[in-house]
């Protein structure tokens, strides 16, 4: 066992596979609407927060693309069939896109000014989807530009302000990048972003190709600026979706790409999946990440030693569901759920925590009992 480490030695240590004092802890809340007890209103009272407490925790700067500024949008409600809708459209100099989406109870309420392509309520939601022929790809590289000067400026910003918070409280600066097959849930229904990439791969392509080299540049920027990890989505590039075979045309070229280039700059790179994750073992594998964040081990038939044994030299972040374990079970399921994780995984190169965030209606006594869990294991 190593001497005592902070939390930044902790985690990246732990994601490294390298000896720790104790195996670390990562919850996280969901922001909207958070839970009653996560009570903070700014980053530095949510870092005191977890020190108080004496949880493991990280700061997040992201790598983010948005379009040139001459990039327009026109928005607006209508009603349809008896359904509220949100209409958008994007207006850039090589073509229009439009775009039209059912509003709910839950979801966009307001009128925005433009409300952003990246957002997870719009797969089941779309009526009208922004990308439909091969001739609205020439808006691309207005929507995802390779270079932007906006962005970067807003990225280094981001960054010290977070850099100052990371070192303030000595924990890890981790870069996140949200890129890859996951925009495909972004930018179609979910039945027609897999039938495309089944049935029409070249336009899939022609589609990605620009996105993710934008979101590589960003990527590097964002790794000359200075991070200690790299937090890449992979939320939806499961076979929840994809076939190991689509998988490996479209999710593991740019994968590849980006572990090559944050490993050039000396820094590890963590790989989010939380579901459908058995059946890409064998590719994963042949992926030269550190860490997988997120697998659950109830949601779906998933086993976390068996995803040890596959996956040999690579950290595991998990061992808990979330929404089954923390979210639905009682104390006593929690502490059993978190000796079964321990059981599963040891205490190197292992990070307890699910994937996902916490939820405001879940009950504090089970995030109680798997901290006294944790505590007495790890």
């Amino acid at each position: 066992m190593a001497s005592a480490m902070t939390t930044k030695e902790r985690l990246l240590a732990a994601i490294t596979g390298r000896d720790v004092d104790y195996a670390p802890m990562v919850l996280h809340f969901w922001a909207s609407p958070r839970h009653p007890r996560a009570v903070w209103s700014s980053e530095a009272e949510r870092l005191a927060f977890y020190r108080e407490r004496g949880w493991d925790t990280y700061v997040l700067t992201a790598a983010g693309v948005s379009p040139l500024p001459e990039v327009t949008t026109q928005t607006a409600f209508e009603m349809s069939n008896g359904q509220r809708v949100f209409q958008q459209t994007w207006h850039t100099p090589a073509r229009d896109l439009s775009e039209r989406l059912r509003v709910t109870d839950d979801w966009l309420q307001a009128l925005p000014p433009r409300h952003p392509l990246l957002d997870d309520f719009r797969t089941s939601r779309y009526l009208e989807y922004p990308f439909k022929t091969t001739a609205d790809l020439a808006a691309l590289p207005y929507l995802f530009p390779r270079r932007n000067r906006v962005d970067e400026a807003a990225i280094a910003a981001a960054h010290a302000e977070a850099r100052a918070l990371a070192d303030e409280f000595a924990v890890p600066l981790v870069g996140y990048c949200p890129d890859g097959l996951d925009w495909l849930l972004w930018l179609f229904p979910a039945q027609e972003a897999v039938l495309r990439a089944a049935l029409e791969p070249d336009f899939i392509r022609a589609l990605l190709a620009p996105i993710n080299a934008a979101h590589q540049q960003r990527l590097g920027f964002l790794l000359d600026l200075g991070v200690e990890a790299v937090l890449r989505r992979g939320w939806y590039e499961s076979t929840d979706f994809w076939s190991p075979a689509l998988y490996a045309e479209f999710a593991k070229p740019p994968l590849l790409a980006e572990v090559a280039a944050t490993h050039e700059a000396g820094v590890p790179f963590v790989y989010q999946m939380d579901s459908g994750i058995m059946p890409l073992l064998e590719q994963l594998a042949s992926v030269p990440f550190d860490c997988l964040l997120g697998a659950d081990p109830v949601t779906s038939q998933q086993d976390s030693h068996t995803i040890r044994e596959r996956l040999p030299g690579k950290a595991l972040w998990g061992g808990l569901s979330g929404p089954l374990q923390l979210g639905r079970g009682t104390p006593a399921d929690t502490e059993a759920a978190v000796e079964r994780a321990f059981a599963a995984c040891g205490n190197r190169g292992f990070i307890l925590g699910p994937g996902v965030g916490l939820r405001h209606d879940w009950p504090w006594a089970n995030i109680e009992a798997c901290d006294r869990a944790w505590r007495r294991l790890r």
